[in-house]
């Protein structure tokens, strides 16, 4: 109970919980109809989904602000790297939150305007933030292996030393420690690779069914989550 007054209690919190529903919901309507269920079962499902994500845009309402606003913290960095990737994610992920924005009074009937291009929009800079994002995860990535390469089995110590002698349990067992300490930058890179699929197939890209998309998008969902409940977990500077 604890948990969910925590996370009821921070708007973040209440966007990834309406995400995971909206992504399980796709998830349930799609394996529903492609097993031919009740077609009012399947309705309601979507009409649950339609919902969240309603929500969903209705709490976000002005956030783009407030990631422009985060984005000129970001400018001081002093890693360049990380300046570039956090700069230019905030800036993308704000101009996506803006063509939402327009997304949502267009459907709405407040503005006059194609709402599908808008939603292409959107999409291309959430894709951009996305790929900045993995990218900084990827170079947090490469300097998590460099500070461990005197305790990380090389490939070409691998190949050189016999099977009979690869201690492949503590190996395993390194590998794990590792993920274990460095918990943020896991949980971070899955719920960006996870993420990266969704923009991909709104924009043609690739051709998930929307089954894949639900489940990507439910795990990219729990990831964010834990990171609100255990903000340990969280990869920092964000």
């Amino acid at each position: 109970m604890d948990i969910v007054i925590q996370v009821n209690n921070q708007s973040n919190g209440r966007d990834k919980l309406a995400r995971l529903f909206q992504y399980t919901s796709r998830l349930l309507w799609h394996q529903l109809e492609s097993r031919n269920a009740n077609k009012y079962s399947i309705d309601r499902i979507k009409s649950l989904e339609n919902a969240m994500s309603s929500f969903r845009k209705v709490l976000r309402m002005g956030r783009c602000i407030d990631i422009c606003y985060m984005a000129l913290n970001t400018m001081h960095i002093e890693d360049p790297f990380l300046r570039m990737s956090l700069t230019v994610s905030k800036i993308a992920h704000a101009l996506f939150l803006y063509a939402d924005h327009v997304v949502w009074l267009a459907k709405s009937g407040f503005l006059k305007t194609d709402s599908d291009k808008w939603s292409k929009t959107a999409n291309r800079f959430w894709l951009l933030s996305i790929i900045a994002n993995l990218a900084r995860d990827i170079y947090e990535i490469l300097h998590l292996l460099e500070v461990n390469h005197a305790t990380l089995l090389k490939t070409s110590e691998l190949l050189g030393c016999s099977i009979k002698h690869f201690d492949l349990q503590r190996s395993l067992k390194h590998v794990y420690t590792i993920i274990h300490c460095h918990r943020d930058i896991f949980i971070d890179t899955l719920k960006n690779s996870c993420d990266l699929f969704i923009p991909l197939t709104a924009l043609g890209f690739t051709r998930l069914n929307p089954s894949a998309v639900g489940a990507l998008g439910a795990i990219s969902s729990l990831a964010a989550l834990v990171t609100v409940i255990k903000p340990i977990t969280k990869l920092l500077p964000a």
